[in-house]
This record gives structure tokens, sequence and C-alpha cells, in this order.
């Protein structure tokens, strides 16, 4: 299961959600203003970004840092 970050701007709330192809059960609390991971393909995630809910947070990449050789 791929998740996607976005930041919840919608009332508090919580929800659970059925995903990937085992069907696995993922329970989450939204809260206003803090970060949450869902699946961008699932139908909830669809409708909280029509209803502008959700904002797409910028992924992270962790590169290594290279030493100094001097």
């Amino acid at each position: 299961m791929t998740l996607t970050r976005y930041r919840y701007t919608g009332p508090q709330s919580c929800a659970s959600l059925r995903v990937g192809e085992s069907r696995e059960l993922l329970d989450l609390q939204l809260l206003p203003g803090q970060p949450v991971e869902l699946p961008a393909d699932h139908e909830y995630t669809l409708v909280l970004l029509e209803l502008k809910h959700l904002v797409l947070l910028p992924t992270t990449e962790k590169k290594g840092v290279k030493a100094n050789a001097s």
C-alpha cells in the first residue's frame, strides 16, 4: 500500500478505510492543520480533495551527505 502525505484542513474527524488487495484496515484520526497519510487513489481521499480538505505536502527525500575529504 502506497500512501501520500497531505495536510488535513477540514473539521476534526476519524475514518477507517479498507485498502490494498488484502483489504487491510487503515484507521485515521484527522486533525485540522496536521499531516495525514492516505492512499491517493482511494475514494475517501478523492472526496476530501474535492471538498478541499487536503493539501498535498511535498515529498521529502533523504539524500546521503558526503563528507569533504580534506
